[in-house]
């Protein structure tokens, strides 16, 4: 190229973050490599962000792949993801229990201790029956609400719901000579810290067929599909280390410079990375419409299990920069924090003035954009809950809002609440 036609981009592709635009281009033209953690995550999925991620997969069509080795760790690893699944209800009905044992004790001492009359502790204890029965109903309707899961493949309602989605979409495995010279090129690059894979060291030496080379199998594998195909690659993975993303600060800003280079020595064509959130959230680029009650659950079932929290600076941030721009959810948020973190949509309408005919589509866009502006900008880690987040109950329109826990107690404490 004569240097007089060189810009500020050229030969800097893989330095440049990640754009939207690029996102949803090559989820309409790229092969989508599923990793195995967002096979897994359909054991945390409820049936709405089931349904919601089978329509926007399907929708991809004969582009939809899925290497061996993801396949692989699926099956290694799906009795586990049962457990954890399983081990988090036993553990809510465990506690539901012991408070149903408790309490009516607590309340027969309150009750002697204020001269409370028996009727009135009556009342009590059976509305505390009813609360117990009715929460234990709910949590086993949604433990069960996707269908059962179990150890055995026949009656296993994700194994039902995978195999028709990727039936003629995983890939071949590696033949045995290319296999080993693979897993002695993730060793090095486990050993050089060359990404992917090299975060897994300590799964090195750990027994296991593949040791830590298990990221760097499904990129290598994920990367010949496409130059088969001669179409450009999507890798989709919860996985939110650093030797997949580039991040800057608390943002993921898009895959390693080292990945879009290494791609683009088998391939003139783009390498995007995404998470199973962004899947859902661009699901339009492929004609498809999914309701923000499903973007909402397939960001919970895919979040850390410590996830971030928001900070006092950061809540502070974000109602100045919302009251600036004269928008009503300040005053939504620092009302639901006087409620314990919860607004019905009535007060909503009351609070900013709204007629009755008015939708509240899109009502949480303006404290997302400057969440996400915050993050960027290192004021707020990735992974906090959305500081307004709808709740839905059956329908498609959300009857409440709420705010995280953290923030009602950053609210309480500061005063910030009127």
């Amino acid at each position: 190229m004569n240097a007089d036609n060189r810009g500020l981009d050229h030969g800097f592709e893989s330095q440049i973050p990640q754009t939207t635009a690029e996102m949803r281009n090559a989820l309409a033209t790229s092969v989508v490599s599923l990793d195995a953690n967002v096979l897994l995550s359909f054991y945390r999925f409820s049936p709405t962000a089931q349904t919601a991620l089978v329509e926007v997969l399907e929708a991809l069509g004969g582009r939809l792949w899925v290497s061996h080795q993801a396949v692989r760790e699926f099956w290694r690893n799906r009795c586990a993801a049962i457990d954890g699944r399983s081990q988090a209800t036993e553990t809510v009905q465990r506690g539901l229990e012991e408070g149903e044992r408790k309490l009516p004790q607590a309340i027969d001492s309150w009750a002697k201790q204020t001269a409370v009359p028996t009727d009135i502790k009556s009342k009590v204890k059976e509305s505390l029956r009813s609360g117990f029965a009715d929460a234990t109903s709910l949590i086993e309707q949604e433990a069960t609400g996707g269908g059962q899961a179990t150890y055995v493949a026949e009656t296993d309602a994700v194994v039902a719901t995978l195999r028709p989605l990727l039936h003629s979409r995983v890939g071949p495995p590696l033949k045995p000579e290319d296999r080993e010279a693979a897993l002695k090129e993730a060793k090095r690059r486990i050993d050089e810290r060359i990404p992917p894979g090299y975060m897994d060291v300590d799964k090195e030496g750990a027994g296991g067929v593949d040791g830590g080379a298990g990221d760097y199998l499904v990129w290598h594998q994920s990367v010949l599909e496409a130059k088969r195909r001669d179409l450009p690659l999507v890798i989709v993975t919860g996985d939110e280390k650093e030797d997949w993303w580039w991040r800057h600060r608390t943002s993921l800003m898009g895959p390693r410079s080292q990945l879009v280079e290494e791609f683009a020595t088998h391939s003139s064509r783009g390498f995007c990375l995404l998470r199973p959130v962004q899947l859902i959230e661009h699901a339009d680029a492929l004609q498809v419409t999914v309701s923000e009650e499903a973007v909402s659950d397939v960001a919970r079932g895919t979040a850390d299990a410590s996830p971030a929290r928001w900070s006092a600076a950061a809540v502070r941030e974000l109602l100045k920069r919302l009251d600036g721009e004269g928008r009503e959810q300040a005053d939504v948020i620092r009302f639901a924090a006087t409620e314990g973190g919860l607004i019905s949509r009535e007060k909503i309408y009351e609070i900013a003035g709204y007629d009755e005919d008015r939708m509240l589509r899109g009502f949480t866009r303006p404290a997302a954009r400057i969440t996400r502006d915050l993050q960027g900008e290192g004021v707020l880690e990735d992974g906090v809950e959305p500081i307004l987040a709808p709740i839905y109950e059956g329908g498609v329109t959300a009857v409440q809002f709420e705010i995280p826990l953290d923030v009602v107690e950053i609210l309480a404490s500061s005063g910030d609440r009127e």
